[in-house]
């Protein structure tokens, strides 16, 4: 683990959470138009990413902070398709706007945050089963950008009255509303192309794992 490394990931962070933070992007978008802070915000992130992705092959393979247990490796491969149903559920579902979201359905039924509730997952299920510091470091930031983006996302709910009508009707837990009984599992909103569509990326994700990180998900197979 090298300075480097930890200094992209606060850059990558800071990337996701200055440009969204309450107040600057109505500023950003009132002085740069909405097309202007989208390249903006774009580009800031391509190139703190970029940065990231080079520092972390820098880093090589990192000091080991601690030895997974072994049911980690099988625990990520089960539980990777729910993350994948869960991003491809969210880019497929219309949210609206944090002051004036649509009304819950489908995914959104189910958990208030889709997106980063799937980035939080896939970043503590990885983190669990690795050890090395490079990979520790690379999770951890992962985690912190969703829970940001909740804890974010929540703050802007609350201030219309449309948003807190959402809250009161979701929860950033999976299943907690439906439980609780404040909402409905309506499977037939979601359909079946979502859950095949997140099933093929994550098939697809297995296939071309080991080349892209020199691991293989299902090495404990044997």
């Amino acid at each position: 683990m090298t300075t480097a490394l930890l200094a992209s990931a606060l850059l990558l962070f800071a990337s996701h959470a200055v440009p969204s933070w309450p107040g600057v992007r109505p500023a950003l978008v009132a002085r740069l138009g909405r097309p202007g802070f989208a390249a903006l915000h774009s580009v800031g992130s391509l190139v703190t990413l970029a940065l990231f992705v080079f520092a972390y092959a820098e880093a090589g393979g990192g000091m080991p902070l601690f030895v997974p247990a072994d049911w980690a490796p099988p625990l990520v491969a089960a539980l990777m398709p729910l993350v994948f149903l869960l991003l491809a559920a969210r880019v497929t579902t219309r949210f609206g706007e944090p002051a004036a979201p649509n009304p819950p359905r489908g995914i959104y039924r189910i958990t208030r945050f889709p997106g980063s509730v799937g980035l939080l997952l896939w970043a503590l299920l990885h983190l669990q089963a690795t050890g090395d510091g490079r990979r520790v470091v690379l999770f951890v930031t992962m985690a912190a950008i969703a829970l940001f983006a909740m804890a974010k996302n929540d703050w802007l709910l609350r201030r219309s009255a449309e948003g807190r009508a959402f809250r009161a009707e979701t929860s950033i837990l999976p299943f907690a509303a439906i439980l609780a009984g404040r909402q409905r599992l309506a499977l037939a909103e979601i359909g079946w192309a979502r859950p095949f569509g997140g099933l093929a990326a994550y098939a697809a994700m297995l296939a071309v794992h080991p080349l892209l990180f020199g691991v293989d998900p299902l090495w404990w197979l044997g």
